[in-house]
């Protein structure tokens, strides 16, 4: 599980990264030409459906009827996947689709909204879900360091009444000529490592209990951050609805 997800994460990053070098390819390349042509027909179309699969996930996921027929057939993680790299792979296809002729404002508007949907759902993922992972791991270690301090905070009592009834024994001898107690430092010296245990294990649940507190504020910005990557992909359709009826309406060039 951790593993894939890893090798997922590293994936779909490389695949982000992509993205962004390919938009940042207008300072060397342009062709006007391109968008219009059939090869760049052809891309945008792909481009297109790939980028319309994450909206059906979409209606899927808050579909109960559908979710239920369609999970019968696909898994939703998987779904979930196949929406994840058709989402990113989209925009990189619907990039060199673009050719860089970023000269009309529908074209940029679809471009940066695009840019925008692929980083949040990127960061919404896998960077939050990075921070908020293992949290029932990290509950479970905090129920048995509290164990581990109970028991520790036993034993500090313990050897707080060895140095007590050492001391006392120490004084008692001075009244009594004739018998020599000697003090054990073993009784001090265990009293110092049990304070030192009880000390460490409070500061391992103090960082144990703030990395839960980390993993509750990320689940809260991960609800807010779900929300804006949803109107922004909403957007994004809009935007690429009114691309698609400009194509249209007048026309293609390649025809």
């Amino acid at each position: 599980g951790s593993i894939v997800n890893s090798q997922e994460r590293t994936i779909v990053g490389s695949l982000v990264v992509l993205m962004i070098l390919l938009w940042l390819g207008f300072v060397w390349h342009r062709d006007p030409a391109f968008p219009g042509s059939f090869a760049g027909f052809v891309v945008g179309l792909t481009a297109l459906v790939l980028m319309f699969i994450p909206l059906l996930y979409m209606i899927i996921k808050r579909n109960k009827a559908l979710k239920k027929v369609v999970t019968k057939q696909i898994a939703m993680p998987t779904l979930l996947r196949i929406h994840i790299y058709a989402g990113v792979l989209g925009p990189i296809l619907a990039l060199i689709h673009s050719a860089h002729r970023f000269d009309s404002a529908t074209g940029v508007s679809i471009i940066i909204f695009m840019m925008v949907v692929v980083i949040s759902g990127f960061v919404g993922r896998y960077v939050l879900g990075l921070i908020s992972s293992n949290v029932k791991e990290k509950k479970r270690q905090v129920t048995e360091l509290q164990g581990a301090l109970s028991s520790a905070k036993q034993s500090l009592k313990d050897a707080v009444c060895d140095v007590r009834y050492s001391t006392f024994a120490q004084t008692s001898a001075r009244h009594i000529p004739y018998i020599a107690l000697s003090v054990p430092t073993s009784a001090q010296s265990k009293l110092f490592r049990q304070e030192s245990k009880v000390l460490s294990i409070i500061d391992a649940i103090s960082d144990v209990e703030y990395s839960i507190l980390i993993h509750d504020t990320a689940k809260t910005w991960f609800a807010r951050w779900l929300k804006f990557h949803i109107v922004i992909s909403i957007t994004l359709y809009g935007v690429l609805f009114f691309h698609i009826f400009s194509e249209v309406y007048f026309g293609l060039r390649w025809l």
